[in-house]
């Protein structure tokens, strides 16, 4: 998920004017006034078309002389604008402001008439220009010594980044405005300013970060009764438990936020948190309820004056319904539903992909490319996908968002499989399990930040409650204060007592499990060695000494029998140490390289004895993993089965397949051979067939944790069928 966000108000207080004595300062302190008004008065959600009252006033400009009133006008008119209706002629207003400033060498002026430029040319998305006029309005107040204004130079400068896809200059600009902020005790906009940060952090990947600065964004925020972005803060708060899936506090903070953005009458407040509890239903699978809750949003932001990236994200939501609504086709084999499904999808993300274009949004339209890429490979499109695939996998890169990139590799493995090139499907797929590990670490390492962040939010909170306690306590009883002191150092001391024991207690435990678990694995490897190796070992001792008295008594034919018995059980131990050493091998993970083994020990043995013998497995298995121990189980079974039917079923065919759903495997293998019956140990069946064979499949089965089935009648052939978990 992308995160998205109404571009933050970029507010602006002007210093307390001193007493100015020529009447040119005068009036260049009003236009001044009259420029900064225009920014203050932004806007989105009460955006105002031009009407009769803001045609007279542009009237009265037109007729008016060079003076005071002229200036009055302008402000007036100034207080009519906002962000989606600004006239051209606001430039002008900033242009008569730098002329006279720097007429007077009023550097003050100069820095006010170069951040109204930025800031226009930040609102019309002319970044290149914004950062022209940032730079030096940043210069024009440092001469002046305005830390104040410095500081929203640079926060202004931090939203240019955001927009153009750079996060670290992004958040660096942020703390350093913070920091400028902080020296002065300005608080106005540290809370948009901290959730500007967390939203930066959470287009980064960053989501325990991300937290933790949406956290401050509301305390400092509820500080100064602001509750646009208090509901802003809960907002982002939702968005990040979200994302560690944590759809319960994520549900509470977006049903929160949605009952301030309800209060203050914030209907695109409202549609944008709507859509995230609609991620949130989409998800648990509720594809319906959903879908009402994007159609409800994008139904907001087509009304005029919504915020620009508000279509194309509803429109990619509702693309997530359809697609989500494919997939499950799929699952129950519905190829034409889900196609229909799909093709709505790719609709949706296509026109949404356009929107974003349109507005110049690096991220969004990162993400709908790769989704469009993803749609066409779900279609059968494979060329369609694979362009798609590698320009979104381009723009991901310079966004830098690693979700999107392991998700782009995947999709271009699949394709590249699907198209035949199995060296360029391989190298796509190393490049998507490197991010997804990626993902795997920095999530398992943020879940703990997020723990610790929120454990110090409560620490914070339930601190803050005490401190007002005992400030109440101490005008009445400042003599109980030692004792009170005291108490909570025991009381800490015992915490951290506690905490200490039961963090020594979490790693002895875990060390004793982990223990148990190579114990565990040696004792296998140990059982297989005595059990298969040892009984052979023993065998073939008692032939050489059979062997050796035929030899003295020169019974040249029971000898070679024996010879031969010991060259077949040699022979046998050598593959069972094959099996066991290969097994270990951590570079057999993979259904691959089992699939590999299985069709060279399959294949040679059936063409010798004239079976046709064919092995079916999904491409998508390549990938999958599998531990040591259920690798080995796993491919004995198979062994065991493919020996039974080579050797007693007489069959001509010999169909073997490997199946995956629900991170389950299905292993089945069927011959049509004279098959047997399960009930009856007959005395002239082969001990590995009727005995031993089936019990030690059975006994791996067990160990695997899995299903064994064996079918089988008199003259109707023989299957074997294994179900077992992957993970």
């Amino acid at each position: 998920m992308v995160f998205f966000r109404q571009k933050q108000q970029i507010q602006t207080q002007l210093l307390n004017l001193l007493p100015i004595q020529t009447v040119s300062l005068r009036k260049l302190h009003l236009l001044l006034w009259i420029i900064f008004a225009s920014v203050l008065s932004v806007n989105a959600q009460s955006a105002l078309s031009f009407n009769n009252q803001e045609d007279s006033l542009i009237s009265l400009l037109n007729n008016s002389s060079n003076d005071t009133s002229k200036v009055r006008l302008l402000y007036q008119l100034s207080l009519l604008l906002n962000r989606d209706n600004m006239p051209e002629n606001l430039l002008q207003y900033a242009s008569e402001a730098f002329v006279i400033s720097q007429k007077d060498k009023y550097q003050w002026g100069i820095g006010v008439a170069t951040y109204v430029s930025s800031y226009y040319h930040y609102i019309k998305r002319e970044y290149a220009n914004a950062l022209d006029y940032n730079l030096r309005s940043t210069t024009a107040f440092k001469i002046a010594d305005d830390k104040e204004n410095i500081g929203k130079c640079l926060y202004l400068k931090a939203n240019i980044l955001f927009d153009t896809g750079d996060y670290i200059g992004s958040i660096k600009n942020c703390n350093n405005a913070l920091q400028i902020w902080e020296t002065i005790g300005f608080k106005k906009l540290k809370g948009p300013c901290c959730n500007d940060l967390a939203l930066s952090y959470a287009r980064m990947g960053n989501y325990s970060n991300g937290v933790e600065f949406a956290y401050k964004a509301f305390k400092a925020s509820e500080e100064i009764l602001d509750k646009k972005e208090m509901a802003q803060s809960l907002h982002l708060m939702g968005a990040m438990y979200y994302e560690f899936k944590n759809y319960e506090n994520a549900m509470k903070n977006f049903l929160a936020a949605s009952y301030i953005y309800n209060e203050l009458d914030n209907k695109f407040g409202f549609a944008r948190n709507n859509n995230m509890i609609g991620e949130i239903l989409l998800e648990q699978g509720n594809y319906y309820q959903a879908q009402i809750k994007f159609d409800e949003s994008l139904a907001i932001y087509n009304q005029p004056n919504a915020p620009a990236w508000g279509q194309p994200w509803g429109l990619s939501n509702i693309g997530s319904v359809f697609e989500k609504r494919g997939d499950s086709a799929i699952e129950n084999e519905h190829i034409a539903i889900a196609n229909i499904h799909y093709n709505n999808a790719l609709n949706n993300y296509l026109l949404s992909l356009k929107k974003f274009e349109k507005i110049n949004d690096p991220a969004g339209v990162a993400e709908q490319t790769i989704y469009i890429g993803k749609t066409y490979f779900k279609l059968g499109k494979f060329s369609d996908a694979k362009r798609y695939l590698e320009k979104g996998l381009g723009m991901a890169s310079k966004v830098g968002e690693k979700k999107n990139l392991a998700s782009c590799y995947l999709y271009l493995s699949k394709t590249d499989s699907a198209e035949g090139n199995t060296a360029k499907a391989y190298e796509h797929h190393k490049l998507y399990v490197l991010y997804k590990d990626s993902i795997f670490n920095m999530e398992s390492s943020q879940n703990l930040s997020m723990y610790k962040n929120q454990l110090e939010i409560e620490k914070k909170d339930h601190e803050i409650t005490i401190l007002a306690s005992e400030n109440k306590l101490q005008t009445v009883l400042t003599e109980q204060e030692s004792q009170r002191r005291n108490f909570a150092y025991v009381v800490l001391g015992l915490t951290l007592i506690s905490v200490a024991y039961a963090f020594f207690r979490y790693k002895k435990q875990n060390k004793i499990k982990s223990e148990k678990e190579i114990l565990k694995e040696r004792l296998a490897i140990s059982q297989d060695l005595h059990d298969n190796i040892g009984s052979t070992l023993s065998s073939i001792s008692v032939y050489s000494e059979v062997a050796k008295i035929h030899g003295d008594r020169n019974e040249q034919k029971d000898m070679s029998n024996l010879l031969e018995k010991i060259s077949k059980a040699s022979g046998e131990m050598v593959d069972e140490m094959n099996d066991i050493v290969w097994a270990l091998n951590p570079r057999n993970d993979s259904i691959a390289k089992i699939i590999e083994r299985m069709e060279s020990f399959a294949k040679p043995l059936a063409m010798a004895k004239n079976i046709h013998f064919n092995l079916k497995y999904e491409q998508s298995l390549l990938t999958l993993a599998i531990d040591m121990n259920k690798r080995k189980n796993f491919y004995l079974i198979f062994k065991e089965a493919i020996n039974n039917a080579i050797k007693y079923s007489s069959a001509s065919e010999l169909y073997a397949s490997i199946l995956e759903s629900n991170n389950c495997l299905t292993l089945s293998v069927i011959d049509n051979g004279v098959g047997f019956n399960l009930f009856t140990e007959a005395k002239d069946k082969p001990s590995s067939l009727s005995g031993n064979g089936l019990k030690n499949m059975q006994k791996r089965a067990d160990e695997l944790k899995g299903e064994l089935q064996i079918i089988s009648k008199i003259g109707e052939g023989t299957k074997v069928i294994l179900n077992f978990t992957v993970s």
